[in-house]
């Protein structure tokens, strides 16, 4: 699906490029027209997702008024024919062309199985086992996605699977629930062809739920910062991923992991700045094998990104924001992190991280690292404003060399961006 900004971006270049002869009008207006057949805003599939919505709603209502006055079978027989009747209208839908519709319609006999999975159990009073549930309504919805090819269903059917993980992972007390897999892939497989950055992004969160509960029951357990290793570990992965598949042209759905592990390393990062500028919180934290897992995935995928990626300036300087962050880490383990040192290197590397993501962006043009690198600069800042590195004195005296080295290092990018970008033959 194409976005805004990469309509704006592209017009711009059409207009420059036109203007400079290396592309002629001709081109350039095969080109719009190209982009708006592919992107065009499809109003009456639109209208019809939201139409069968509401009319599922409408029946949905009028169901749960007079539920309690029909007879079983009866309510069975309407949960039967509300399926049936839905997906034979996808599947109708479908055969004329109307993809969004047959979506709409697919997705509606999906939410009806669901509800039906939950009605069934209470009119025959079976046992309370909600994760069978969400088993039951993650098979159906898969199944539907295959032979619809819907992209609402495939949603339903992550979902559903994240709920019968996490419900298992809770009654086994923080056990892994390894049997998530045996739908989740042929879930990701289907994924990859489509088409839906929302089935991309559903895809992509329903694995990093899993991977959270792999540590074991942090939740209700006594909860340890060392997981805070752990989440850095699998952030970068998750970045080096992402990047990888945005240099290499792989399926879109790979570019998904991107904007999430960003965001889990950002939060990740700030979380270890507070800690190491709180004595209470400085502490190493306990390691375990879920952390040392996580890092020997990370360092390959790292390295990979380093190594296979045709943009180089970009990914090396995007690799080295992503070792600087799997270091942060052993610095709480080295003890190092109680002493004003430690504190000091811990927050020096926080901001160079920030740093090295927003020149990574600039290098590949990707807004996304850009954003990301400012932000975590800007948080990291006021977080050292809020809570000082030793005394006031240190404090301004950090940040004084950090400017100083800031600057400096504009300087010399500026220098060296000049002396690249003259033409062959003029003096440097």
């Amino acid at each position: 699906m194409l976005t805004g900004s990469y309509h704006k971006r592209l017009e711009a270049d059409l207009t420059r490029w036109v203007g400079e002869g290396l592309v002629s009008v001709e081109s350039a207006s095969a080109i719009r027209q190209s982009l708006a057949r592919e992107g065009g805003f499809k109003l009456p599939g639109l209208l019809g997702l939201f139409g069968g919505l509401l009319i599922a709603s409408s029946v949905a209502a009028f169901v749960a008024a007079n539920w309690e006055d029909m007879p079983r079978l009866a309510k069975l027989g309407m949960i039967l024919v509300g399926i049936v009747g839905a997906l034979l209208i996808a599947a109708r839908l479908e055969g004329k062309g109307s993809t969004m519709g047959a979506n709409a319609a697919s997705t509606c006999g999906v939410l009806i199985f669901a509800a039906g999975v939950a009605l069934v159990g209470q009119m025959y009073h079976l046992p309370a086992d909600w994760p069978a549930g969400a088993f039951l309504i993650a098979l159906g919805a898969l199944a539907v996605a295959v032979l619809l090819r819907s992209d609402g269903a495939l949603i339903v059917a992550f979902v559903a699977l994240a709920g019968w993980s996490g419900g298992r992972w809770i009654e086994q007390q923080g056990a892994l629930h390894w049997p998530f897999f045996l739908l989740f892939l042929p879930a990701f497989w289907l994924a990859l062809g489509r088409e839906s950055r929302f089935v991309h992004h559903v895809a992509v969160l329903a694995l990093a739920g899993w991977l959270a509960l792999v540590p074991g029951d942090w939740v209700t357990g006594d909860f340890d910062y060392g997981l805070i290793a752990y989440g850095l570990a699998v952030s970068c992965a998750f970045v080096a991923v992402g990047a990888l598949a945005l240099d290499r042209g792989l399926p879109p759905l790979l570019t998904a992991f991107l904007p999430w592990g960003l965001a889990g390393l950002s939060v990740a990062l700030c979380i270890e700045l507070f800690r190491i500028l709180d004595t209470g919180l400085s502490g190493a934290g306990k390691g375990g094998t879920a952390i040392y897992l996580a890092y020997l995935v990370a360092a390959p995928a790292v390295a990979g990104l380093a190594l296979l990626t045709r943009e180089r300036r970009f990914a090396w300087t995007l690799a080295a924001a992503l070792l600087l962050s799997l270091l942060i880490p052993v610095v709480f383990w080295s003890g190092g992190a109680v002493t004003l040192p430690g504190k000091a290197i811990v927050a020096g590397l926080i901001l160079s991280i920030a740093i090295a993501l927003v020149a990574a962006g600039a290098a590949g043009g990707m807004r996304r690292l850009t954003g990301a690198g400012s932000g975590l600069f800007f948080i990291a800042v006021l977080i050292l404003l809020w809570q000082t590195i030793g005394s006031l004195l240190d404090q301004s005296l950090f940040f004084l060399v950090g400017g100083a080295a800031l600057l400096g290092m504009a300087s010399l990018t500026r220098r060296l961006v000049a002396r690249f970008s003259k033409a062959p033959g003029e003096p440097a």
